[in-house]
């Protein structure tokens, strides 16, 4: 069997190192001097729930997702200390979460939407807990809290805090910034930072009172 060369040996170390497809226990077989690792199918399986999520394909994502690492709702997990959440079971709540709140709890079926649309919430909570000044995760909740009239003003100053600290993640946070807005400058920013961030602009437009 012709040997790798050192050089060799540790470019294909450094990228296993850093793929997000290898679990770190995943078993590896020698093979001589070099190493082969398996791929660990719960991992794969919820990289593949990120990216339907992020197609915005919500019913794939939660049954890859907890097809991956188990079913989600039955409570919030995490309360008492997010930082002792498994790295990829936080992952598979993040998917499932934001899949609920997209989908206003639906996803998890429409007799139980309201049960998992709170349920996101709570969870949305705990992970943006866990990953501390993470905006994507704090606009998410922002959006969850934001789907009842009683979550409204928490939700605005979220984004708000957001928006002062210039930490907006992405053209769905300035639009629901703007749909909270009483103040028209305001309102009229949200909708304009949407637009530039926004793949396809006409989407940033404000929903009629009374509009779901």
């Amino acid at each position: 069997m012709k040997l790798l060369s050192r050089s060799a040996r540790f470019v294909i170390a450094g990228a296993i190192a850093v793929s997000p497809l290898v679990a770190v226990g995943a078993p590896a077989l020698a093979c001589g001097n070099s190493y082969r690792y398996e791929i660990d199918p719960k991992t794969n399986m919820v990289v593949k729930a990120e990216e339907a999520l992020s197609e915005g394909n919500y019913a794939q994502a939660w049954k890859l997702a907890t097809n991956a690492t188990g079913p989600v709702g039955k409570k919030v997990e995490g309360q008492e200390a997010p930082a002792e959440l498994a790295a990829l079971r936080a992952r598979t709540l993040r998917v499932t979460a934001i899949a609920a709140v997209r989908t206003k709890g639906e996803v998890g079926g429409k007799k139980q939407a309201d049960h998992f649309a709170s349920w996101a919430v709570g969870q949305l909570r705990v992970l943006a807990a866990r990953e501390t000044g993470n905006p994507y995760l704090v606009a998410r909740l922002a959006e969850g809290l934001a789907q009842k009239a009683d979550g409204e003003a928490e939700a605005l100053a979220i984004l708000a805090k957001l928006a002062a600290d210039d930490m907006m993640p992405d053209a769905q946070a300035w639009l629901l910034y703007a749909q909270l807005q009483k103040d028209p400058k305001e309102r009229d920013r949200g909708v304009e930072q949407c637009k530039l961030r926004a793949n396809d602009p006409a989407t940033c437009k404000l929903k009629a009172p009374g509009e779901s």
